[in-house]
């Protein structure tokens, strides 16, 4: 059964995140385009502002008994930083090199491979000892990770009513643009709210106390086959496994398969871009997936440091490739 429930859930994100095209690379990258592209942060605000009270109310009745991602903020700062210059690097995120093998792009391959290297250096290769020095500092309260929630006083319950009052009423006012093949974002950011909540109770069910996640998982299946790890829950490795055909289901569904291969500096930004982001990931203790649309609906401080770091990573990318950019052009004119 707990079999069964890994591989409907993973069908399930990969079905969302095709339809709607949900890379968080592009959810980042577009609050600095020219113009701005904020149909995917308007869907993850959309995602927060239905996953929170619906997973925090789940945790209030009993119903779930997550894990939650502690924090670890040396780790959550760099590691986040790294994963966000990743996904500039490779155009995509790491769910987004999923979804996308699922709808034909196969040089999304290399950047999987790449990204499965980062993870197996950090967790158990040479910068293990990095990964564990920055996540020495710990920070927990009464025993328990730092959340919004049970940090003393009621700073973190207040701004986090303010912060949903705004969301909502930045959403209420937004445009609702057509996505061509793909799902408007008031439908995306309902769908991913609503099944990634939902997606506890299968979790539950199949004897997880996480539901997704990308960090962690090429290092477990390696000790696995090695025989240095023993029990533990495939749900996650399932989860993700299962991400692809879902993608692919979707794709065939909506008309937006198509396979094709990439340029040669594709493949060198994607075999870059998943190294780093694998790595970063490793250090951060969780990725776009596990931290961005898991942890932060548990309000976790180590989850929303980790995004926050990733945003400022793909800010700090897109300006240094802007600077890089302009000089080029000067150096050309000038020559």
């Amino acid at each position: 059964m707990a079999v069964l429930l890994a591989i409907v859930a993973g069908l399930g994100i990969g079905w969302i995140f095709e339809r709607g095209d949900f890379c968080f690379h592009s959810t980042w990258r577009g609050l600095v385009r020219q113009p701005r592209q904020m149909d995917l942060f308007r869907a993850y605000l959309l995602a927060l502002l239905i996953g929170i009270p619906l997973v925090q109310g789940m945790i209030y009745l009993g119903w779930i008994d997550p894990w939650i991602p502690p924090f670890a903020w040396p780790a959550n700062i760099v590691g986040g930083l790294i994963f966000g210059i990743g996904m500039v690097a490779a155009s995509s995120c790491v769910t987004g090199l999923f979804y996308k093998t699922g709808h034909g792009m196969v040089g999304a391959l290399i950047g999987l491979a790449t990204w499965a290297v980062g993870d197996i250096l950090v967790y158990l290769g040479p910068l293990s000892g990095l990964r564990a020095s920055l996540r020495a500092p710990d920070l927990v309260v009464e025993g328990q990770s730092a959340t919004l929630f049970n940090l003393p006083g009621i700073g973190g319950t207040a701004l986090l009513l303010v912060i949903l009052a705004i969301a909502a009423l930045y959403l209420w006012r937004a445009p609702r643009n057509q996505r061509d093949k793909l799902w408007k974002w008031p439908v995306l950011g309902a769908a991913t709210g609503i099944f990634m909540s939902l997606a506890w109770l299968l979790a539950r069910a199949g004897g997880s106390d996480y539901t997704f996640g990308t960090s962690g998982v090429p290092s477990g299946v390696v000790s696995a086959l090695t025989g240095e790890l023993e029990g533990g829950t495939p749900w996650i490795p399932l989860t993700l496994l299962f991400l692809l055909p879902g993608a692919f289901l979707a794709a065939r569904y909506a008309g937006t398969f198509w396979l094709r291969g990439e340029t040669g500096r594709r493949y060198a930004e994607l075999a870059v871009g998943g190294l780093l982001m694998g790595a970063g990931a490793g250090i951060a203790g969780g990725c776009n997936l596990g931290h961005s649309l898991v942890g932060v609906p548990l309000l976790s401080l180590g989850s929303i440091t980790s995004t926050l770091a990733m945003i400022a990573g793909v800010f700090l990318a897109v300006a240094v490739g802007r600077l890089f950019s302009a000089r080029s052009k000067r150096l050309a004119a000038e020559g």
